[in-house]
């Protein structure tokens, strides 16, 4: 009992409120490393916009050539990254890196590059979790919970968030929710927020005035997840296609990563705004202070001075550009149609945001809780949503990719490599029952067997599959206490079958959603084969994956 309640505290409560005292600080030291870069560049241009295009030049070069001298992977390190790292690898930070790139990232904000604090912020969270668990070898099974609570307390200490920080880790990370994984969730988010409240101050990131919406307004906000899915695609494959111009060039690439940070600070002298995290400017934007037309043209400029910074390979997150273009985009979007148009900057943001990331939850909930705009949560929520919707539709394997990392699948790998897999080699013969076979069978099947799931077919002659009966399924058999139970009395009937013919995307999809590890196989009139081994599939997939 006491060995229980020390492990229960440790848990719950010693082992987060740590991670989330490192995750505060760091958020701090982040914080402090920007301003002192901000300074800096001040002291050296006196806060001129002249001296973006001479100053950036020399910024994205030294960036890349630090990172391309001391770093075995010199990528910029995205959410997908480290939920790919805590979820498939189970760790594996690099604390250089980590270091590393929150020093180049702090300068790069500190001298107007146009990226945000997200990825690099959560790299060191999970860096400094890692190490904290790998110092007093805590429990390796929880590995994965403590590292999590170790980026989400760095982004809720960054971005003035908890709750969002806290859906962050459950939402794009873990993939799941139970109250051993949410309360240390909450403790350590909860912990780091207040660390940073303390010494960095407790306020919004940026000023929203009160906004309602009108029903007016309503049947227009669909044209904003419209233009947060175009961002989106854009970007993606911007960045893709430049990425393997990247490599092409990979021998000279130096030079195009000056002429990058030239081209960057020539578009940051026309549109100084556009530099840094942009928060200040987003401010100004709910204050009015621009009209729609400038508003769509900064929205453009920092979407294009955004591209080519990430292109070019410089460090830094998406989240706050996103914001940005999201904010001017929708702005300029509903002063068009004669709306209120910070109402529709504001829907945008989250919308943009939530393209970008792949979260919708998370990123409406970050737009209200940055700005306390809890008013507009419907309009938020709905538009977020509609974005992802729109993204994925066309490729439905996307909506559960979060859930496939879990299971080892990385998803994006195995649609750009054009995996495919032969279903006959995962097929394992278990001997069907029937219908009206008594319950009393499969029973001693289930003892006998290691297998937890048995096919039902309605007959031995014509071999249709009717149902699938599993162990859970016997505990149904109490119910007719007195009476005779077949088979057919407590199986689970017509359940989800696979066809030797079914493509991997909708497999892939069973495997997501279902946590079985047989699945039935029938041919195209309905007869059963054969049991699919989920557990073996993924095994191949995984391996795939890593060639």
């Amino acid at each position: 009992m006491i060995k229980r309640a020390l492990h229960q505290l440790n848990h719950f409560f010693l082992i987060p409120i740590t991670v989330g005292i490192l995750g505060g600080f760091s958020a701090v030291l982040f914080r402090r490393m920007i301003d002192w870069s901000k300074g800096l560049f001040f002291a050296i241009s006196g806060g001129n916009p002249i001296h973006y295009p001479l100053l950036l030049p020399f910024i994205y070069l030294g960036s890349h050539w630090i990172a391309k001298k001391l770093l075995v992977s010199p990528e910029n390190v995205t959410v997908d990254e480290i939920a790919k790292k805590i979820s498939i690898e189970r760790g594996g930070f690099n604390p250089k890196k980590g270091l590393l790139v929150l020093t180049l990232t702090s300068m790069n904000i500190g001298f107007g590059a146009p990226v945000g604090r997200e990825g690099p912020i959560a790299k060191l969270g999970g860096v400094l979790s890692e190490l904290f668990v790998k110092a007093f070898k805590i429990n390796r099974v929880n590995a994965p919970i403590y590292l999590t609570c170790g980026v989400s307390s760095a982004i809720a200490a960054t971005f003035n968030a908890p709750v969002a920080a806290v859906l962050f880790g459950i939402e794009i990370i873990l993939g799941r929710i139970n109250n051993y994984i949410l309360i240390p969730l909450v403790v350590s988010s909860g912990t780091a927020t207040l660390i940073a409240r303390e010494y960095i101050g407790n306020f919004p990131a940026f000023f929203v005035p009160h906004l309602v919406y009108t029903e007016k307004e309503v049947p227009f906000f669909p044209l904003l997840a419209l233009f947060a899915a175009a961002v989106t695609v854009i970007t993606t494959l911007f960045l893709k296609n430049l990425q393997r111009i990247r490599f092409a060039l990979r021998h000279v690439w130096s030079r195009w990563v000056f002429v990058a940070g030239l081209t960057v600070g020539t578009i940051l002298f026309f549109y100084p705004e556009a530099a840094g995290v942009g928060y200040h400017s987003i401010t100004e934007l709910f204050m009015e202070r621009y009209s729609v037309a400038e508003a769509g043209e900064v929205a453009l400029a920092k979407l294009a001075a955004v591209l080519i910074s990430f292109g070019s390979g410089i460090f830094g997150g998406f989240m706050a550009p996103s914001i940005f273009i999201g904010a001017f985009g929708g702005y300029f979007i509903g002063g068009s149609l004669g709306f209120d148009p910070r109402v529709f900057g504001l829907v945008g943001s989250a919308a943009v945001l939530a393209g970008i990331s792949g979260a919708p939850f998370r990123s409406a909930l970050v737009i209200i809780e940055l700005t306390h705009s809890y008013q507009l949560i419907v309009p938020i929520l709905f538009t977020a949503a509609l974005t992802n919707y729109l993204l994925n539709a066309v490729r439905e394997i996307q909506f559960f990719k979060r859930s496939l990392f879990i299971k080892g699948i990385d998803i994006e790998k195995l649609i750009e490599r054009k995996v495919e897999v032969e279903l006959p080699r995962h097929i394992v013969n278990v001997k069907p029952v029937y219908e009206n076979t008594h319950v009393e069978h499969i029973r001693e099947r289930f003892l006998k067997e290691k297998e937890r799931y048995l096919p039902v077919v309605n007959n031995p002659h014509e071999n249709r599959l009717a149902g699938i009966v599993s162990i859970r399924d016997l505990r149904l058999a109490y119910l007719y206490d007195g009476h005779e139970v077949r088979v057919k009395d407590i199986m689970t009937p017509e359940p989800f079958a696979v066809t030797l013919q079914t493509p991997v995307e909708e497999i892939l999809k069973t495997v997501a959603l279902l946590e079985v590890n047989r699945v039935p196989v029938v041919d195209k009139g309905g007869t059963y084969i054969g049991m699919l081994d989920v557990d073996s599939l993924v095994k191949e997939l995984f391996l795939k994956t890593q060639q």
